[in-house]
């Protein structure tokens, strides 16, 4: 039987997995594509219940009680099912039939011995480190971060989203430099071909918040730095899209969620993007606004120096410090022609590196020099 599928593996199904899986299509069109779902494998082996719940009652069980972890997210994290869905991989990939195994995010180790194997992350969990904002109780067991760290010892290369994650390998889990290749990422909303920004050449002032995690998003900050804007720039209002804080703030407008198809019209009617997270793996969102031609104004948080270019594609402020904050966005807002040069840049920049195609030739190039040596 000759070798002519991709094992690709992802925990659940979520738009950036869906996007990794056109991207891994349109990259190697010459192999068929096998879809793995770890939450399916482990639904497969009803038999790992009784025993996984004893791990969760060891491993989290005070984390759970504390209201530090749910009941959910410690099943799946436990050392008993990592160690589970490891050995189960060897009945699922086939060293005759798989090319090659390519897993998204590193909660599990699914290489296979006489697979090349690969992995595609934008977090490690000691990067959570890097970062005042998270939790330090938080951080699992010594032994599931050994078990971690098998994930990228085992293997061929590892592809990052930003650079923060490829030195997070090196300085906490001792993974060589020359088997980290940062390929970036691409954006899930698709930009309209005829889009063109619809913001009163960026002199309308409004600007636009997208995320669904209102406190981990510095949500609270950028109301706070919102009401000091307002004092300078009265005529500046504030959009916010995916959570749903309960605001009473003169200037801001509260949608919650909006279908991804209706996104776009939102950065049109925008001038500038802000998200001043504490906290963030990479951020798509980001993106998108750059895609839009919006400037940025983000923290120095995680993946966000990679994509927002102090003084080229928008701002980085200290995540937490709303007077920094609000002067950043005054800075921007207050030059319609400085704010469209921004947005140019960073539209730039997004076309040129973040996008799924690009990606693809770079996962692609990396892969096939592996089976060449």
């Amino acid at each position: 039987m000759p070798k002519d599928t991709i094992a690709f593996i992802s925990t659940y199904a979520h738009p950036s997995r869906d996007s990794v899986e056109s991207t891994l299509r349109e990259a190697f069109p010459e192999y068929r594509l096998q879809n793995i779902v770890l939450n399916d494998v482990v639904k497969a082996h009803p038999g790992w219940l009784v025993p996984n719940a004893g791990y969760v009652a060891v491993e989290f069980g005070a984390k759970i009680l504390n209201r530090r972890s749910t009941l959910r997210d410690a099943y799946f994290r436990t050392t008993y099912l990592f160690r589970k869905i490891r050995d189960a991989m060897r009945g699922v990939i086939d060293p005759a039939r798989h090319v090659f195994s390519f897993q998204t995010q590193s909660l599990y180790d699914t290489c296979v011995p006489g697979v090349p194997h690969y992995l595609y992350t934008d977090h490690t969990h000691l990067s959570n480190l890097e970062s005042l904002y998270f939790d330090r109780r938080l951080l699992r067991s010594p032994r599931w971060l050994a078990l971690e760290r098998t994930i990228y010892e085992n293997a061929q290369r590892v592809f990052t989203r930003s650079h923060n994650v490829s030195a997070d390998l090196v300085k906490h889990y001792g993974i060589p430099p020359d088997k980290i290749v940062c390929v970036y990422a691409g954006a899930n909303v698709k930009v309209p071909a005829d889009f063109a920004p619809a913001n009163e050449g960026y002199g309308n002032r409004r600007i636009l918040f997208v995320g669904s995690d209102w406190e981990r998003k510095g949500g609270p900050v950028l109301i706070e730095a919102f009401r000091q804007v307002v004092r300078v720039l009265p005529d500046a209002h504030l959009t916010i899209v995916g959570a749903k804080p309960e605001l009473n703030v003169p200037g801001c407008t509260v949608l919650g969620h909006v279908p991804l198809g209706e996104l776009s019209a939102l950065y049109a009617r925008s001038s500038v993007f802000c998200m001043p997270t504490r906290l963030e793996p990479f951020g798509i969102a980001f993106l998108e606004a750059m895609l839009h031609r919006l400037p940025v104004v983000a923290t120095t948080e995680g993946a966000l120096p990679d994509m927002v270019q102090e003084g080229v594609t928008g701002r980085l402020v200290t995540p937490g410090d709303a007077s920094q904050l609000a002067a950043a966005l005054i800075d921007v807002l207050g030059d319609a022609e400085r704010c469209r040069r921004l947005g140019e840049a960073g539209y730039a920049l997004a076309s040129e590196r973040y996008t799924w195609k690009a990606v693809g030739r770079r996962m692609r190039a990396e892969i096939l020099r592996g089976q060449v040596n």
